[in-house]
């Protein structure tokens, strides 16, 4: 129902109160009330201000009193305002969305508009502006430019130094995302031939943007801009050294870029939205500058695996290397970090430029290959090699077999392992981790974690098979939620091992995380700490008499002798 059957009262009042304003105020005239085609009641009203009448009208949104009502020119078209969203929009008044509160009235908004529009036309031929009572932000200034500029502070530094006077060539990466197009500096040549190139744009971006050229110059700051008019435009751009056939058009002036596309039939010409660089704002602690020089090896780019990547890339994780043969395909998409684009692709290749376009300044290494698959002796003992090289190892395969050869690897070579499970039917997961001379190595710590549940009496529910699409039996369901809600702490817990924070922010170092009641978990959120114990003493000491130890060294020569 709308608000003015519901609050017969309130009617009543909004309109004896706009009447007893005619009567009082000589700039305000009532012309008449109507409802539109949404049934919401529109006042419309002549303001007068000096020898101007401005035709206006006032309408009452359908759910009055709790949000203001709004005035408009009649005519749909006119610009009366620096306080207006566009020619013929809404007036920006002192009570919006954010300063209304319900025991405003109609007779506010048209006293409001008053003001505004006699504060910036105080007399004939005269104008002032009227402070704003808010800011404008970058989001509403781009609504409707749907071609825009990206300048990033590595362009905004170039183009700084850009002298007046010379013209330069260009490159942008036009990356098209309905309904419009990003256009990005990507390359600059300048007057002794040298490419300047943006180093904050990812690498592999440019396979999946079109590369379109354009032509700049620096303006004085007392040159004017050109006119939109095409025949003066590029009557300008010819006299400033820009070819003809320049489509785009780039001006500097000051420490502003105006952008320009000449439309190819010559019909018009159309400014471009800039997108400015931003100020350098730090959104990660100092703790976390340390992950730029540490790698991570991560076996299983599935569900669980793409999203504890991109968590750590996001955090400034500096290397990874991912290990997955898999491909994505169209029934990963429900739980899976990627998405559509990236469907037949293997899912460590897609990952990497996922990971790559979060941080561009990570570096990623691939292998599709299983680590316990059947894979030639070469490409598994690189892969292991690969493995040895990173500071943490993470499984998020939830596979038994990966497990032990990955906690055989890494007790070998002394690194820090973490793995992680979701469980089957959503109702929470496992997170762990091994590091050497702190935890148990993996194995004895996963067997603490399985009589842990054995002492519970309560069993993970694990799944009998993966979740890949076409595999005859149903799987117990883990939505994209459940798979979420164990990734993000296992991130957590790797950000935590490669910092090396002592102490750890975390007092254990294996949790059970319940999401539903099930196994050990009676509810959602209930988190259990599971105790590994001490880390196994060190090998015993060499205890070898000089003899025996010169009988041993002396069959390992004998080897090489005969090699």
């Amino acid at each position: 129902m709308t608000w003015y059957f519901a609050e017969l009262a309130r009617y009543k009042a909004e309109r004896e109160g706009l009447a007893a304003l005619e009567r009082r105020a000589d700039w305000c005239t009532i012309v008449g009330m109507r409802t539109d085609s949404e049934l919401r009641i529109i006042y419309d009203v002549d303001i007068a201000v000096g020898t101007n009448t401005y035709e206006a009208y006032l309408q009452y949104p359908a759910h009055f009193p709790h949000t203001p009502p709004s005035v408009f020119p009649r005519d749909g078209s006119s610009r009366w305002s620096g306080h207006q969203f566009g020619a013929g929009g809404e007036l920006c008044l002192e009570y919006g969305p954010d300063t209304w509160t319900s025991d405003l009235t109609g007779v506010d908004v048209l006293e409001s508009t008053y003001r505004l529009l006699s504060g910036e036309y105080p007399a004939p031929d005269q104008s002032a502006t009227v402070a704003s009572r808010h800011k404008t932000s970058l989001g509403q200034s781009l609504r409707g430019e749907w071609q825009r500029v990206l300048i990033t502070r590595n362009t905004a530094d170039f183009l700084a130094d850009v002298p007046e006077g010379v013209a330069l060539s260009g490159t942008f990466a036009v990356g098209w995302r309905y309904p419009g197009a990003i256009y990005s500096f990507y390359k600059i040549t300048q007057p002794d031939g040298a490419v300047w190139q943006d180093a904050s744009y990812p690498e592999h971006l440019a396979f999946e943007v079109s590369e379109i050229p354009f032509a700049m110059v620096r303006l004085s700051k007392e040159t004017k801009l050109p006119s939109l008019e095409v025949e003066e435009f590029m009557a300008r751009c010819a006299s400033l050294g820009i070819p003809a056939e320049a489509f785009y058009v780039v001006l500097l002036r000051g420490s502003k870029t105006h952008a320009y596309w000449l439309q190819s039939d010559g019909s018009g010409v159309k400014q471009m939205g800039i997108v400015p660089a931003q100020p350098e704002d730090r959104r990660l602690s100092q703790d976390h500058d340390a992950l730029k020089s540490k790698s991570v090896a991560l076996v299983g780019c599935g569900s669980l695996g793409s999203k504890i990547g991109t968590m750590l890339a996001r955090a400034g994780v500096g290397r990874f290397v991912l290990f997955d043969d898999d491909i994505l395909l169209p029934d990963n998409l429900v739980r899976h970090d990627l998405d559509w684009r990236d469907v037949g692709s293997h899912k460590g290749q897609a990952l990497a430029r996922r990971l790559e376009f979060v941080n561009p300044a990570t570096k990623v290494r691939t292998r599709q290959l299983q680590l316990t698959g059947q894979e030639s002796s070469g490409s598994a003992e690189t892969a292991l090699n690969m493995l040895t090289e990173c500071d943490l190892i993470i499984d998020a395969t939830a596979n038994p077999d990966a497990f032990n050869l990955i906690a055989a690897v890494a007790s070998s070579a002394k690194k820090s392992v973490l793995w992680a499970e979701v469980f089957g039917g959503g109702i929470g997961g496992l997170i762990a981790r091994s590091r050497p001379g702190i935890e148990p190595n993996p194995q004895l710590a996963r067997r603490s974690i399985e009589n842990w549940f054995h002492e519970q009496g309560a069993p993970p529910v694990r799944t009998t098979r993966g979740y890949g699409a076409g595999s005859p039996a149903a799987p117990m369901i883990a939505d994209d939620a459940d798979v979420s809600a164990i990734a993000a702490p296992t991130a957590r817990l790797a950000i935590d091992t490669l910092i090396e924070r002592n102490p750890s922010l975390f007092p254990h170092s294996a949790y059970a995380i319940g999401l539903a009641p099930g196994s050990v978990f009676t509810q959602p959120f209930d988190t259990r700490p599971i105790e590994l114990g001490e880390p196994e003493p060190d090998q015993l000491e060499d205890t070898l008499s000089d003899d025996e130890r010169r009988e041993e060294l002396k069959t390992l020569i004998g080897l090489f002798v005969k090699k």
